[in-house]
């Protein structure tokens, strides 16, 4: 039998060296840190877990690209359409190429962008020449009356053509 342990009020110590004899302590030290340092806990900490389906394989077909003028490329693409027909592309617009429509003649700049959409609306009001000239008709002798009589008639063309397109 065990010897008997007398609980006297001055030897606590001798009371906690015997319980601390029958009782084998916690393996783990009272003091340990939890995995999370918020002051919240773990409650708000999500666990990473591996996704159960993989990611979604995105299929890329390939695709024959036929163009107006005949030529063809393939690219790659989600679509599952094998061959596109093109009937407007860069070779047959002349947004793209304006000097193919408009021959070699004529300047492209002449023609296209917002100096040629202005040489277009005002043609026909006798201002498509050069400066120049048009000094150098005033010195032969021109009157202001037949100057005006010319731009009367060139307004009068410009608003009747202007009615028809109506």
């Amino acid at each position: 039998m065990s010897p008997p342990v007398s609980f006297a009020a001055s030897s606590s110590s001798a009371l906690r060296k015997a319980l601390s004899i029958s009782r084998p302590r916690a393996c783990a030290p009272p003091h340990t840190r939890s995995v999370s340092s918020s002051p919240y806990g773990r409650t708000h900490v999500w666990k990473h877990r591996q996704r159960e389906l993989p990611n979604p394989f995105v299929p890329q077909l390939p695709q024959l690209v036929v163009r107006v003028d005949g030529s063809t490329f393939t690219h790659y693409t989600t679509s599952p359409r094998s061959v596109i027909k093109l009937a407007k592309d860069t070779t047959n617009t002349p947004l793209w190429n304006a000097s193919r429509f408009l021959g070699e003649a004529e300047e492209e700049d002449a023609v296209t962008g917002r100096l040629g959409r202005f040489r277009r609306r005002f043609e026909g009001l006798g201002a498509g020449g050069d400066w120049m000239d048009q000094a150098s008709v005033e010195r032969e002798g021109l009157s202001l009356k037949e100057m005006k009589a010319d731009a009367d008639a060139v307004m009068n063309r410009y608003k009747s053509s202007k009615g028809k397109k109506k």
